[in-house]
C-alpha cells in the first residue's frame, strides 16, 4: 500500500521514483500501518495431483484514502482490520524451537521451507545433529539440492539457551508433562530479549500453571500446532489472564503469516480439539478389546462411517501413543471425569514402547523414520 508524495506540488505516486517528475525533488515514502476489507473474492488454482487450493484477494483501504489488493491464505471478512506492520514483523520473524522430537522437528521444517531464520535448541549436540540429518532429508524429498542448501543456512542448532537472544518468537515442544515444559520454558525466557514473544505448543496443559515461573507472563502465550505441522492448517492459539492484548494478537497474526488459520480457544483441559478426539480414540481402543473388529477394519468402519481422513487407531499411531497417554491423564485429572482415562491397553503399548510411527510399532506396523 506505500506510495509517494511530492512534498512540494503533493503529487501522488503509486510507484517509487527517484523525484517528483514535475518538481524534480525527492519524495516521501508514506506506508500506512494498518486498513480496512472492503471487499474480497475467492481464488481456486489448479494444484497438480492434488486437490484445488484456494486463497482469497481483498481490496482493502487505508485511512489516507489509498487502496490496495492483498492475498489472503484464509477467508477475510469485509469491515475486518488489516495491521500491516505486524502482519511484516511475524513475517520477518526469527524462530526458536526447544525440542527435537517429532513436533519440534516438524516445526523446524515447516519454517526454514517458508523462509524462516530458526534457532534449533535440542538436550545434545548427539540428539540434534539425528534430528537434523532426519530434517535435511525430509526436505530432500520435496526440494531440490539448492533449495535444500538454502534451507539449512536458515537453521542454527543449539544446546545452550543463549543462542534464543536473536529470537522474535520461541515455541517449546518438549515431551507433554507439565513440570518439563515449566522447566525449559523458565530457562528459556532467561536468554529471550524483552519484546520476545514465548510460546508453548502444549494440547492442552493449563496455561496459569505453565506461566507461573516466568518472569514475562505478558509475553507468554499457546501456539498449538497439529501434527503434521507441514499439512494441518488448523493451530489453536490461547492466552492467559496475564497474557497481554499485544501478545495475542501477535499470536493470531503469526499462525496467518504461516498461512494457517488461528482458532482462539479458552484456557480449558486439552482446548478444542482434543478434548473431542480423545473419547473418540478411547472408544476405538475399547471397540478393539472387546473384539468388534480388527485394528484395520475399525479405522476403516470409522474413517468411511464419518468421513475421516484416517482412522482413529492409525491417528493414535500418528500422534504417538505415549503423547495420546499423557494428554488423556490429564484430562481425566482436570476435569474428574473418568470418561477420558486411558484404555488400558494404550498405557500398556505405552510400557511395552510400543508409541506408533516414530517406534516403528504401535497399533500398525511402520518403517522407522531415522
Amino acid at each position: 500500500m506505500e506510495h509517494f508524495t511530492c512534498p512540494d506540488c503533493g503529487r501522488d505516486y503509486a510507484y517509487q521514483l527517484d523525484s517528483c517528475t514535475w518538481c524534480r525533488i525527492p519524495l516521501v515514502r508514506h506506508e500506512p500501518a494498518s486498513a480496512t476489507i472492503i471487499a474480497t473474492t475467492e481464488v481456486v488454482a489448479a494444484s497438480v495431483g492434488h486437490e484445488d487450493v484456494p486463497y482469497w484477494c481483498a481490496l482493502v483501504e487505508a485511512p489516507d484514502g489509498s487502496r490496495a489488493v492483498v492475498k489472503f491464505d484464509t477467508a477475510p471478512t469485509v469491515g475486518a482490520p488489516v495491521s500491516f506492520s505486524a502482519e511484516e514483523a511475524a513475517e520477518l520473524a526469527v524462530i526458536g524451537i526447544l525440542g527435537t522430537g517429532t513436533m519440534g522437528r516438524g516445526l523446524v521444517e515447516f519454517l526454514v521451507g517458508r523462509g524462516h531464520r530458526v534457532v534449533w535448541c535440542g538436550r545434545s549436540e548427539e540428539r540434534l545433529s539425528r534430528s537434523r540429518a532426519t530434517l535435511l532429508e525430509r526436505l530432500g524429498r520435496v526440494m531440490d539440492e539448492e533449495q535444500v542448501a538454502s534451507a539449512e543456512a536458515l537453521l542454527t542448532t543449539s544446546v545452550t539457551y543463549e543462542a534464543l537472544s536473536v529470537c522474535d518468537l520461541v515455541i517449546e515442544a518438549v515431551v507433554e508433562s507439565l513440570e518439563p515444559k515449566r522447566a525449559v520454558l523458565i530457562e528459556a525466557e532467561k536468554s529471550m530479549r524483552t519484546g520476545a514473544v514465548l510460546a508453548t505448543n502444549t494440547s492442552g496443559l493449563p496455561i496459569e500453571e505453565l506461566a507461573s515461573g516466568l518472569s514475562r507472563p505478558e509475553e507468554f502465550g499457546v501456539l498449538h500446532f497439529f501434527n503434521p505441522v507441514t499439512r494441518m492448517r488448523l493451530v489453536e492459539t490461547a492466552v492467559g489472564s496475564r497474557t497481554s492484548s499485544a501478545t495475542g494478537e501477535f499470536l493470531d497474526v503469526f499462525t496467518r503469516s504461516l498461512g494457517k488459520i488461528p482458532v482462539r480457544v479458552a484456557a480449558q483441559p486439552a482446548f478444542a480439539v482434543n478434548r473431542a478426539l480423545m473419547p473418540l480414540l478411547n472408544e476405538a481402543v475399547r471397540e478393539l478389546e472387546e473384539g468388534v473388529a480388527p485394528a484395520a477394519s475399525i479405522d476403516e468402519a470409522i474413517r468411511l462411517g464419518l468421513n475421516h481422513p484416517m482412522g482413529p487407531l492409525a491417528l493414535a499411531d500418528l500422534i504417538g501413543i505415549d503423547v495420546v497417554v499423557d494428554i488423556m491423564d490429564n484430562l481425566a485429572e482436570r476435569t474428574g471425569d473418568e470418561t477420558y482415562a486411558p484404555r488400558p491397553t494404550l498405557v500398556q503399548m505405552v510400557s511395552e514402547g510400543r508409541l506408533g510411527r516414530k517406534s516403528g510399532c504401535g497399533f500398525y506396523e511402520y518403517v522407522r523414520d531415522r
